[in-house]
């Protein structure tokens, strides 16, 4: 025998089912946000992979369904939890969402002969009930954030008609006069600024002599919402923009708005006065 000797290489299959998973994405341009946020969700075990992807490893109650590829009993129904995404380079606003889990796993049709890729195969890939969908969950930048020189950049201010004190994590919207489209949305941090971008705007020259070369013009409002309960919440109390954006028609909600023309390239800066 060789002073080497022998190393033995031990080999264990191990199974494990995630139950869900999401993606965090950029108000500003629609891309997923690959560098990782801090987490907490709760006793949900929630953990970022190199892709920028969550993924709800456990939760309560639901041990029996990860252990397992081919999980005991029947498939639970999906509920709800609450998390919390903070970003320590403080580009991004924290925020706190609803997510959904354990979410079904689809059955993978066999591929017919001679069929790459297989449709069936594809669609299920991308059915957004499933595990292969990720849930996603938007970010919305601080005032402070880079945009990009063709980008219609809109700043805006959401202050208190009396005090002039900036309102909290107002949301805002962009909508197209044209179809009544929302084309961005925003929130403003904790001293009231916001900022909202919209992106991809066609161009056309520009005649006026000033100015860049090209130009695009479109009519739009702006629109500031705001919940007058934020003012009750606790110091450090953070906000789940969501509450407002599914239910904007709430009567309770304070709100101003004004039509502006956006044009690629522009930047405007606005101010919401709102009686909180």
């Amino acid at each position: 025998m060789s002073a080497a000797g022998f190393q033995a290489v031990w080999q264990e299959n191990v199974d494990r089912r995630v139950l869900s998973a999401f993606v965090c994405i950029d108000a500003l341009t629609g891309s997923s946000i690959t560098r990782p946020m801090a987490v907490t969700a709760g006793t949900w075990n929630v953990q970022p992979n190199r892709s920028g992807i969550y993924v709800v490893f456990d939760g309560p109650g639901l041990d029996p369904q990860t252990n397992q590829f081919i999980p005991a009993g029947a498939w639970p129904a999906a509920t709800s939890f609450e998390v919390t995404l903070q970003d320590a380079q403080q580009r991004y606003q924290p925020r706190r969402a609803e997510v959904q889990a354990p979410v079904s796993v689809p059955a993978i049709p066999a591929s017919p002969g001679g069929v790459v890729p297989n449709p069936a195969v594809v669609a299920a890939l991308k059915d957004p009930t499933t595990i292969f969908d990720p849930q996603q969950v938007t970010l919305y930048p601080t005032a402070a954030a880079a945009t990009g020189p063709s980008w219609a950049v809109i700043r805006a201010s959401v202050t208190d008609v009396n005090s002039g004190q900036g309102l909290p994590y107002a949301v805002l919207q962009v909508t197209r006069q044209s179809d009544g489209i929302v084309i961005a949305t925003g929130q403003s941090d904790g001293n009231g600024e916001a900022l909202l971008a919209v992106i991809g705007l066609s161009v056309q020259a520009n005649t006026s002599g000033t100015g860049p070369v090209t130009v695009s013009t479109v009519a739009v409002s702006v629109a500031a919402i705001f919940d007058p309960s934020v003012l009750t919440q606790p110091s450090g109390w953070i906000p789940n923009p969501d509450d407002i954006l599914n239910d904007v028609s709430n009567p309770s909600f304070k709100t101003s708005s004004q039509p502006v023309q956006i044009s690629s390239g522009q930047q405007l800066n606005l101010s919401f006065a709102i009686a909180s």
